[in-house]
């Protein structure tokens, strides 16, 4: 996993004093190092237990930290959580971007197909690759805490797709464009997890269906007014 920072302090005010400070990047290279040692070591047990057994104790216990160490930092599990998927999204958000400035990715008349498969790929490695990622994907659908980092991750990636769309479909309706863009996304999240979780059918055959599927849904997109 690549190095992680503390999160800066939500804008909307939402969160207590401590809990603000708790989400200050740490002041000296030894404590970012002790937060990076316990988002890693939470990342991993995740991966383990899952986030229903996943404990600050739990945690503390494997990083070999103690649990008023874990409080200097946050507040509870789900504040930890919330780190590991903001790294992962982050991820996930700069490899689209990349990927969405294919050539031809956005001609209607094209077989993307290649290129969703690419994606896809790209994708799913991503949330292979980090520790508890698969799990820290469900926790994003399923937990009430972290919800809100799934939406936004979402709709900007159907901001992402609209920008690029509209500079090509500019007569299309707007409001009609970016909803079915945001359909997309929605799908696009879906296939990750079922790449990782499907274990009767090969993730080869998953991302090849998918791409297909897709290719069919995107050129629709550009290519129906209405």
């Amino acid at each position: 996993m690549t190095e992680l920072r503390a999160k800066r302090p939500l804008k909307n005010g939402r969160r207590n004093r401590r809990s603000q400070i708790g989400r200050l990047p740490p002041a000296s290279d030894k404590a970012a190092e002790t937060y990076n040692r316990l988002v890693e070591s939470a990342g991993i047990l995740l991966g383990e237990v899952g986030f229903e057994r996943l404990s600050s104790n739990a945690i503390c216990d494997r990083a070999e930290l103690t649990p008023p160490t874990f409080y200097r930092y946050f507040n509870n599990k789900y504040e930890i959580l919330e780190v590991l998927a903001e790294h992962l999204l982050t991820r996930s958000m700069d490899a689209f971007d990349i990927w969405l400035s294919s050539d031809g990715i956005w001609d209607a008349k094209a077989d993307n197909t290649a290129l969703l498969e690419q994606w896809f790929r790209i994708s799913s490695e991503i949330v292979a690759s980090e520790p508890g990622g698969i799990w820290t994907m469900r926790a994003m659908r399923a937990l009430p805490q972290l919800s809100h980092l799934r939406l936004q991750s979402q709709r900007q990636m159907t901001k992402q797709m609209f920008v690029v769309a509209r500079k090509l479909r500019p007569e299309l309706n707007e409001d009609l464009l970016y909803n079915r863009l945001r359909v997309a996304a929605e799908f696009g999240y879906a296939v990750d997890e079922l790449i990782l979780e499907e274990d009767r059918i090969s993730s080869r055959a998953l991302i090849k269906q998918a791409a297909f599927l897709f290719n069919a849904f995107l050129a629709a997109i550009l290519r129906n007014p209405d």
